[in-house]
């Protein structure tokens, strides 16, 4: 008797078959994305300049700008981001895939930007159906199954980073090419979540509010302070991940250093995802926001001062990763609250292409000519002074948040 009981406390505790699926597709989409990350040392092993680091980023800034809020309205239309997120997935590893079987900057770059096209999207609407699939289950915290991605990202990072030692950085893509087309069976197969059993003629009801509802993005004033406050952060946050390479090589780093940060970030991340999902569950969503900034601030300051590659990678550790997820955490939590649930994918990709397209297209064209000119310190100063505009927006978002509360 004794047993049973303690066999049935067991299972309570135990997350469901539906959840554990949803935190599996979660981390390999999250893992198929690794490899194609690694598009600047990719160009950086075929010899460009920061000015053309920082060039093609912006050119794929303005890209993911035109084609993220397209993959965001395909998948509100259809009512399942997850089919178009492995559509994504499969056009994505395919233009990079080909990057293999070529030795010419030219033909790399066209690739390239078209395994931007594709991929721009892929985050967007993973959040949009992991927040979608959360919604359906009391007590489940995006934090929850947000810190899969975290998971499998860091162990795929620490493992390419043995592989880029060893045989070099083009050895990661066919390794890519076999995860993501894993990461596409699962995705369509054993990865179908509650949030899309939704009955035909729901569908047909809430049709008639979908272009209303994605017209009143624009009239919403959180919602627009929003996306400034991430414009404005972009315009640091894109170029430190961008140029995370530059960095290293200052200090005295390699290239394998770069995926073994990213995997470090990883096992800070999937703490601070519990932690937010338990302790900060009830925080306000601006709370968390401010939080963000305010490790943002601290990752800024460590990079200024970095004279090892142990200062790069605490920088990293204990400044950028808490800064990246208390802000994201932070401001998906917002979005969910001010933006109607039939536009959610719209109002993600939206705000996913303000932060990889407006930002990132100033930002890093900003840092590849401060690079070049005058050095690291140079655009550390600057992105010091950026993150004091971003926090003067947030705050400006508070005051609006409560205005609009009190009424």
């Amino acid at each position: 008797m004794i047993l049973k009981m303690s066999l049935t406390n067991m299972r309570n505790y135990l997350p469901t078959p539906h959840v554990m699926k949803l935190f599996f597709f979660v981390g390999i989409v999250w893992a198929a994305l690794v490899g194609p990350g690694y598009t600047v040392l990719i160009l950086d092993n075929l010899g460009a300049s920061n000015t053309q680091i920082g060039t093609f980023t912006a050119v794929s800034a303005v890209l993911s700008m035109v084609f993220q809020p397209v993959w965001g309205m395909i998948s509100d239309k259809i009512g399942s981001p997850r089919r178009v997120l492995c559509f994504c997935l499969v056009g994505s590893i395919t233009f990079f895939g080909c990057v293999l079987f070529t030795d010419s900057f030219s033909v790399a770059i066209v690739l390239l930007l078209m395994d931007i096209i594709f991929r721009c999207g892929i985050v967007a609407l993973l959040d949009s159906h992991t927040i979608a699939e959360v919604n359906t289950i009391p007590g489940l915290q995006y934090g929850h199954i947000s810190m899969a991605g975290s998971v499998f990202f860091g162990i795929l990072s620490l493992a390419y980073s043995g592989v880029i030692n060893n045989f070099g950085l083009m050895a990661v893509i066919p390794i890519s090419i076999g995860v993501t087309f894993f990461a596409v069976c699962w995705g369509l197969i054993a990865a179908k979540g509650k949030s899309e059993g939704i009955k035909a003629e729901d569908e047909e009801r809430a049709k008639p509010n979908l272009v209303k509802d994605a017209l009143s993005l624009l009239s919403n004033s959180r919602y627009i302070a929003l996306i400034l406050f991430i414009a404005v952060s972009a315009l640091v946050a894109q170029p430190l991940w961008i140029f995370l390479i530059r960095f290293v090589e200052d200090v005295g780093g390699s290239p394998g250093h770069v995926p073994l940060i990213h995997a470090l970030r990883c096992v800070v991340e999937i703490p601070l995802f519990i932690l937010v999902g338990t302790k900060f569950k009830n925080l306000p969503s601006l709370h968390l926001m401010i939080m963000g900034m305010f490790f943002m601030f601290i990752y800024a300051i460590m990079l200024l001062f970095a004279n090892s590659i142990f200062m790069v990678i605490a920088a990293h550790m204990f400044g950028g990763t808490p800064g990246f997820i208390f802000g994201l955490t932070g401001r998906l939590k917002y979005l969910n609250e001010v933006t109607p649930d039939s536009v959610r994918s719209t109002s993600i990709t939206l705000m996913g292409t303000v932060e990889l397209g407006l930002g990132a297209i100033l930002g890093n064209l900003v840092a590849g000519i401060l690079l070049d000119a005058h050095g690291i310190r140079a655009f550390m100063l600057f992105a010091l002074g950026v993150l004091v505009l971003a926090s003067v927006i947030l705050f400006v978002l508070v005051g609006i948040d409560r205005r609009k509360r009190s009424l």
